[in-house]
């Protein structure tokens, strides 16, 4: 009797390690994109926050919009794990906010705060 409690006690503790193993895994991988989220969160704050200056009120805001979509598009492909789309969506936004810097559509400062907020969100995005 006493053999058998001990053998069923260590078939439990065996397959509760077992089972609980994945369920670590996947806590970890959760962590890993509420980080990335969080610092999309902020990436999409900072990109609300530039001011682009063409003259022109009705083309600024179309542009800001276009940054916005960008944030919010890459977040929800990390939401869904597509994690190679999101990358492409934050490649993109770094390309448009290389234009805007370039054209002097937005300072050199606003350029300097969105590409280290792109840099951490990718980095973020391509560890998950």
């Amino acid at each position: 009797m006493l053999i058998r409690r001990s053998v069923a006690l260590a078939v439990f503790f065996v397959v509760g390690a077992g089972a609980g193993a994945p369920v670590a895994t996947a806590a970890v991988a959760t962590a890993s994109v509420t980080t990335c989220n969080d610092q999309l969160t902020v990436l999409s704050a900072d990109v609300a926050a530039v001011p682009i200056t063409t003259g022109k009120v009705e083309k600024d805001e179309r542009e800001l919009a276009g940054l916005v979509k960008l944030v919010a598009d890459a977040t929800a492909l990390l939401d869904t794990r597509k994690m190679a789309d999101a990358l492409v969506k934050l490649a993109n936004l770094q390309t448009k906010v290389d234009e805007l810097a370039s054209a002097n559509r937005i300072s050199a400062e606003s350029a300097a705060l969105l590409t280290a907020d792109i840099e951490a969100a990718t980095t973020c995005v391509s560890s998950v």
